[in-house]
């Protein structure tokens, strides 16, 4: 309810004071732009705990205007700061425009700022924004849900929908997991049982199991001294090398050495190695550095419960 000072200005045939339009653009989580449509800088309120300074700023708005159709408000808000000092600009570039940010309009009256409360307090939400050389041009209002795509979540057969590493995929790279040598070499292996061809990653060096298997379970009793079977199958990078860089997986069911492990290559098993003897520095590391978005790979990177395909998962004869 407007305040009675407030109602007997509006009232009067003549007065000393103006009224005064106020704006507030709210960005990131709680930075603020405050904007006077004035010539000097606007304190308000003048008491109180929340006192604010806006600055002087030109800016315009469309009528309001009342729709009996149906159709859903929408005003242009140009403010032209071509000449002021704000960073206006720096934020709209930087934030997409502002879109969905909150614009709040008030009026007040200059003679009764001590008033906490503006004759008129308005909030708008940014749905797009266009910059010239003259102005910052936002087209505010409330958003229609019927613009939004619905459902929200559209699922490929077989396919991921989320970014890898994002949000929703959660999945996180293993740290700590490293080995940089330059005495890793590539052997090219025999084809074993279902036409699937193993290759060999050797270290002159050693230091594979302890540097990157996170999961090595206990030696196999009955095979030579050092020789270690996985607790499941582990996947990691290899870059550096000259013909052999890619994503690998160490099968559990293959031993393996401090020296020596057998994998295959996650995106083409069959594919041989090109022999590749030690020379320069190599980096093997546990985890993915990207993800093809099937079902299989997540299963690799235990991440099957945030599966983002067809069918959506969480455990059961998908898990």
């Amino acid at each position: 309810m407007m305040d009675a000072a407030l109602v007997l200005e509006q009232n009067k045939i003549a007065s000393s004071g103006a009224w005064i339009w106020l704006m507030e653009i709210t960005f990131g989580t709680s930075s603020v732009f405050r904007f006077a449509n004035n010539n000097s800088v606007i304190q308000w309120p003048t008491v109180g705990p929340d006192l604010a300074n806006y600055q002087p700023i030109s800016f315009t708005m469309d009528d309001i205007t009342e729709s009996t159709s149906g159709k859903f408000p929408e005003y242009r808000l140009q403010i032209g700061d071509a000449f002021t000092g704000s960073d206006l600009r720096t934020q709209v570039r930087a934030g997409n425009g502002l879109v969905g940010q909150t614009v709040r309009l008030m009026v007040v009256h200059s003679a009764h700022l001590d008033l906490t409360t503006p004759a008129v307090d308005e909030l708008s939400e940014i749905l797009s924004c266009e910059v010239t050389a003259e102005a910052v041009t936002f087209i505010i209002g409330t958003p229609s849900l019927l613009s939004r795509r619905f459902p929200r979540d559209r699922y490929v057969p077989s396919f991921c929908r989320h970014r890898f590493e994002g949000a929703l995929c959660q999945y996180v790279q293993p740290s700590g997991k490293t080995l940089v040598s330059d005495q890793i070499s590539f052997e090219l292996g025999v084809e074993g049982e279902s036409g699937v061809r193993y290759n060999i990653i050797r270290s002159g060096a050693g230091l594979l199991v302890t540097n990157i298997f996170e999961s090595v379970g206990a030696y196999i009793t009955g095979q030579p001294a050092g020789e270690f079977t996985l607790d499941k199958d582990t996947g990691f990078t290899v870059q550096g090398s000259q013909l052999n860089d890619g994503f690998f997986l160490a099968m559990r069911h293959h031993r393996v050495k401090e020296t020596r492990v057998r994998v295959f290559q996650e995106a083409d098993g069959a594919r041989p190695f090109f022999t590749e003897a030690a020379s320069t520095p190599i980096t093997i590391r546990l985890g993915y550095d990207t993800c093809p978005k099937t079902l299989r790979a997540c299963a690799l990177r235990d991440n099957t419960q945030n599966y983002g395909g067809s069918p959506g998962i969480s455990g059961g004869m998908y898990g």
